[in-house]
């Protein structure tokens, strides 16, 4: 799904494009799989500039054999259009199961030997930084409560919280973890 009205001043085809790359980088397999563009926002453009930018991305990816179908998500106008072939496109694929390969096993990045530093930054902050401080936050749902308790678990597990303590932290102290920021209650 792309913005095809361009309200934030993106070109919908470079957005195209982008994407297609990551998921490329990512893992080249995706790409053979069938694609369909849903050029969302046509309720923001003029009639004739609706023609002309579905037009423009009809020309660019339609002849790579992936159809375009201009939406608007706030009004409904063509969603029925786009599911009816989604679901065509779901019924003639092969309905086996694709297994790709985990990135990363949060066990192992719990018992990683990177080096992390916890330091005393001023009255009441504290703070954690370090390789393996970074990739933990990047891979943990913090805003879920199983991921949030996944990260104590690992600041216990790893002896952080333990330092925390030794450098005198009280609670509702305040931790800081890059850009994040904690209160601190055992």
């Amino acid at each position: 799904m792309v913005d095809a009205a361009s309200t934030e001043g993106r070109d919908p085809i470079d957005d195209i494009n982008k994407i297609n790359t990551e998921l490329t980088a990512y893992n080249p397999e995706i790409m053979k799989k069938p694609q369909v563009i849903a050029a969302n926002k046509i309720d923001v453009l003029y009639e004739e500039d609706e023609q002309q930018v579905i037009q423009k991305l009809k020309d660019t990816f339609e002849p790579q054999g992936i159809p375009v179908f201009p939406i608007s998500a706030v009004s409904g106008k063509g969603v029925k259009k786009l599911l009816y072939h989604v679901k065509g496109m779901l019924d003639n694929l092969d309905q086996t199961p694709v297994v790709f390969a985990r990135e990363f096993f949060a066990e192992d990045m719990a018992n990683s030997n990177e080096p992390y530093t916890v330091w005393k930054e001023e009255e009441h902050l504290f703070a954690v930084e370090g390789p393996r401080i970074e990739r933990m936050l990047g891979y943990t749902n913090l805003d879920s409560e199983k991921g949030f308790e996944f990260f104590q678990k690992f600041l216990k597990d790893n002896g952080i919280l333990e330092e925390l303590e030794a450098l005198g932290i009280e609670e509702g102290d305040t931790v800081r973890m890059y850009e994040l920021h904690f209160d601190y209650y055992k």
